[in-house]
């Protein structure tokens, strides 16, 4: 007795993992396919989209652009065709993906399969081959109730690849109420558990003939709790499908009013909004990371239209002042020549403030030649300091110039040539000139021409030519002279 009781137990095992194993034939890996231009597109927007606060869209796009992002899918068939059901996101703007299943003994590729479809709920539609032999799954035709047992199938990330994974668990709420899913008529929540990369996967059921169903597709997890998986019902699953037809929507299409402007000029149009309207936007229940932007746009183009607002205020090729410029620190090299051989080399470590303000440390290195008794010699000495500044950045196309001015105090040894002689220095730099700013990447390199005005205090008589000597006071010797410059620079 206890021999059948093992064989009839041991079948058992045998027929489960033969069904589960058939699931590989009919449950993939879906795998996005960007054009290189997309990828850059798209970093763009994202690097933008992040300083304008929708952070959630701006990782959702950093995902699109890396090179192998993935989800799961599911074969389905319909009107005699087959195709792979996955989540919207998972494929995201792109108009083709890479199918793989992942079987035992080996591993097929349907590459450029062409996105046939995209729904009002997050799911969208991949045409297989015609001589595609993977297994289409049904969707169940039953009623879906709570504590039914299901399996979760799809491939999570495990070391950065596609691992397959299959999980139990059960409905724990058959119908669940999310507002923010507004186009979604049923969402399944359940305890199987689901990682990133599952999403696409199918919800399952084993009917009585042991037989899978589609109950519906994982799309979302809750990690702020234990066990939550959601799913879009089977109810939209089916509208959906109704949906496919031989002229496909092309999903890539709704990057268009965007492709024209860069993320950096998008921003500027999204901060002119009013306020009211830029929190609303940032609260947007987005289907891609790219509806705020293209929401963006519309507003402008509404506010244009309906409300008489000039549409040179969102002109992104207009000159315009930048009062939040994105690169706020910087490092400056400085050189003054002094209109003979004295010069000063100064480096300057700062920050922006607003804009407007600029602050931070400086130390120069003060070359000036005396002449005494008929002999000329060098001096130099460090100086150690403190700089301010104010400038007005003008956005003009890609770049920015910036006209400024700066106000500097430093002080250190000043060495009295051959004789060592060492003497305390103090100097003040007044300095009027113009930055030019080129964007590279995620910093600036800054190009800039000044007019300086320097004055020294030293407590030697230096003779310092070409310097115009002022009255001593205080026990110093005062030095007046002004020359042009030139600054070096790089700000992030």
């Amino acid at each position: 007795m206890k021999r059948i009781f093992y064989l009839v137990a041991l079948l058992l095992c045998v027929l489960m993992s033969v069904s589960a194993q058939g699931l590989r034939h009919s449950v993939c890996v879906v795998q996005p396919e960007f054009a290189e231009a997309d990828r850059a597109f798209m970093a763009d927007y994202s690097l933008f989209m992040a300083r304008a606060g929708m952070r959630s869209a701006s990782r959702a796009l950093t995902a699109y652009k890396n090179e192998g992002t993935f989800g799961s899918g599911v074969v389905v068939e319909h009107g005699g065709k087959k195709y792979v059901l996955t989540n919207l996101h998972v494929i995201g703007y792109a108009d083709k993906a890479t199918i793989i299943f992942q079987l035992h003994d080996k591993t097929i590729r349907y590459e450029h399969c062409e996105v046939a479809n995209i729904g009002q709920t997050d799911l969208a539609a991949i045409a297989l081959p015609a001589d595609c032999e993977m297994i289409a799954l049904p969707l169940y035709a039953g009623e879906i109730e709570e504590d039914m047992s299901i399996v979760a199938a799809g491939f999570p990330e495990l070391a950065n690849k596609p691992s397959w994974q299959l999980t139990r668990g059960s409905i724990s709420n058959a119908r669940l109420d999310v507002d923010s899913r507004e186009h979604a008529t049923r969402i399944i929540q359940h305890s199987a558990s689901i990682d990133p990369g599952s999403s696409g996967g199918p919800l399952l059921l084993k009917n009585a003939e042991g037989k899978y169903e589609i109950l519906g597709v994982n799309t979302w997890k809750a990690f702020y709790r234990e066990g939550v998986g959601l799913a879009i019902g089977k109810e939209d699953v089916q509208t959906f499908l109704t949906t496919l037809s031989p002229a496909a929507l092309n999903a890539h299409n709704e990057m268009d009013p965007l492709l024209n402007l860069s993320g950096e000029d998008w921003l500027y149009v999204f901060r002119n909004l009013p306020d009211s309207l830029q929190k609303n936007i940032k609260d947007l229940d987005w289907r891609l990371p790219l509806d705020p932007a293209l929401r963006t746009l519309a507003v402008r183009d509404s506010l244009v239209v309906n409300k008489g607002k000039s549409a040179k205020h969102f002109d992104n090729s207009a000159p315009r002042v930048i009062t939040d410029l994105e690169n706020i620190n910087h490092f400056y090299l400085i050189y003054d020549n002094y209109l003979g051989m004295n010069q000063m080399v100064g480096i300057q470590i700062g920050h922006e403030w607003f804009g407007f303000l600029t602050t931070g440390l400086q130390v120069n290195a003060l070359l000036a030649e005396t002449e005494k008794s008929g002999t000329r010699t060098v001096n130099a000495g460090p100086m150690f300091g403190l700089y301010l500044g104010a400038q007005v950045p003008i956005q003009v196309g890609k770049f920015i110039l910036a006209p400024r001015i700066n106000q500097s105090a430093a002080a250190g040894p000043f060495f009295n040539g051959d004789a060592f002689d060492t003497k305390v220095a103090i100097t003040t730099d007044t300095r009027v000139g113009l930055d030019w700013r080129i964007p590279a990447g995620s910093k600036d390199f800054i190009i800039g021409v000044h007019y300086d005005l320097n004055w020294l205090w030293n407590t030697g008589t230096l003779a310092i030519q070409p310097y115009k000597t002022i009255s001593g006071s205080f026990s110093f010797n005062q030095y007046l002279q002004h020359g042009v410059g030139l600054t070096l620079g790089i700000a992030w």
